[in-house]
């Protein structure tokens, strides 16, 4: 999705209502894909070897 820094920086530059918002989505996202990338490439690695 984005880093913090850019999702804070792109919605400061349009609403800065919304930075609060971004940076926990982008935290969020940012965390869900480093808890399940490892996993999910590991199993289409298994797959296709």
């Amino acid at each position: 999705m984005g880093t913090n820094s850019g999702v804070a920086g792109g919605l400061a530059a349009t609403d800065p209502k919304l930075v609060p918002y971004g940076a926990m989505t982008a935290t969020f996202y940012t965390g869900l894909g480093c808890l399940l990338g490892p996993s999910v490439v590991y199993i289409v690695i298994r797959a296709i070897l």
